[in-house]
């Protein structure tokens, strides 16, 4: 029993073979179900670097993607063009990663500053609410001034 190429990969299919006809002049594979695996296969591939957002993409699938390629190589399929996708795609996941690092570490500086002036504020805040040192009060209660 062959196994076909599932529905929605065979629009992607003919879109591979239009754009990028080298892509299999070099497999071998005369197993027809072989072939409809590979071709599945590469379409996941394309699904993931081409269709999922960078924010789900995880290593795991990118290091999955990468090993998949490495089979169809192997197999004979001409992937040049969709390794450079790979390659492109690994690198600005990794950039954004880094920057977002980067702004978090910016975001608890920031923070611990806004507690430090806060807290200033607050001391600040409290002297305003104290007795001037210049102003002095008996045990009685009266008050006296002390310019001088």
């Amino acid at each position: 029993m062959v196994l076909p190429l599932i529905p929605c990969h065979i629009t992607l299919a003919k879109w591979i073979f239009q754009t990028y006809p080298e892509t299999t002049d070099h497999v071998k594979v005369q197993n027809q179900a072989l072939r409809n695996t590979y071709m599945n296969l590469l379409c996941d591939i394309i699904g993931i670097l081409y269709h999922t957002p960078l924010g789900y993409l995880t290593e795991a699938e990118l290091s999955k993607a990468s090993k998949d390629m490495c089979d169809l190589t192997q197999a004979g399929f001409n992937l040049d063009w969709l390794q450079s996708k790979l390659d492109m795609v690994s690198l600005e996941k990794k950039t954004s990663e880094e920057r977002i690092l980067e702004l978090k570490l910016e975001v608890k500086k920031l923070v611990m500053t806004a507690t430090d002036l806060n807290s200033e504020r607050k001391k600040e805040k409290k002297k305003l609410k104290k007795q001037p040192s210049w102003i002095h009060a008996t045990k009685d209660g009266r008050l006296y001034f002390n310019f001088f």
